[in-house]
């Protein structure tokens, strides 16, 4: 499954609360860095929100997923996919216990329940609630082959959508992965890898709304 998410940003604390007052996320892991800033969750996903230091670029960094073995899946990606590097998670990290990246260049982690690293809410079930993680963008050259790995090491199947063009929409039984085809309408989209995470909510009019009272009261944030 799609387990966990992580955004570099030049102020995690008013993004922090930019997720907790839009979207009902709640903290899911004691701190793990400076601030006692730790991990935050909607019940289904793990975000990690996280201080961009030099060298690093803002925005969505990576995703991860939770297996049931991980030595099965490291197996996979060494049979099907050689040329793939897999490198060992940060020691301080609560959830990454392996790295590794698919052919657009989009690194996720690899991680299972029962590894020593995982702790506190990564350990736990979750919980259901209005407005929840629904999917996550790739922008590949190679959309087909991109899915195919994502078929091939974590057995993700794929949904019909409406037409979607040269798009392919995966899922896990819970989140979607949709890969979309790089294009030449602006340099942004030409660009391969992780593009970005979509949130399903109950009404979007409340969103508005919640958005709107969030710019008065915390204008940072809602920036």
């Amino acid at each position: 499954h799609i387990k966990h998410a992580a955004i570099y940003t030049q102020n995690p604390g008013t993004m922090i609360a930019f997720y907790e007052k839009i979207f009902g996320m709640k903290r899911l892991t004691t701190a793990v860095t400076e601030a006692n800033r730790g991990h935050i969750s909607d019940g289904l996903i793990g975000l990690a929100v996280l201080a961009r230091r030099a060298g690093i670029p803002g925005g969505l960094d990576h995703f991860g997923f939770e297996v049931e073995v991980i030595e099965t899946v490291l197996q996979r990606i060494r049979d099907k996919h050689p040329k793939t590097i897999i490198t060992k998670g940060l020691e301080k990290v609560p959830f990454a216990v392996f790295r590794s990246h698919d052919p657009a260049g989009a690194q996720f982690d690899i991680s299972e329940r029962t590894h020593e690293k995982v702790r506190e809410g990564y350990r736990e079930d979750g919980w259901d609630q209005p407005r929840q993680f629904n999917h996550v963008v790739i922008r590949a050259a190679q959309p087909g082959e991109v899915a195919e790995f994502y078929q091939d090491v974590f057995e993700l199947f794929e949904v019909k959508e409406p037409p979607l063009g040269d798009a392919v929409c995966l899922s896990d039984g819970k989140v979607r992965l949709l890969i979309l085809p790089t294009n030449n309408s602006s340099y942004i989209s030409m660009r391969q890898g992780l593009d970005h995470i979509g949130f399903k909510v109950e009404s979007l009019e409340q969103v508005k709304k919640d958005l709107d009272a969030l710019a008065t009261s915390a204008p940072a944030s809602a920036a």
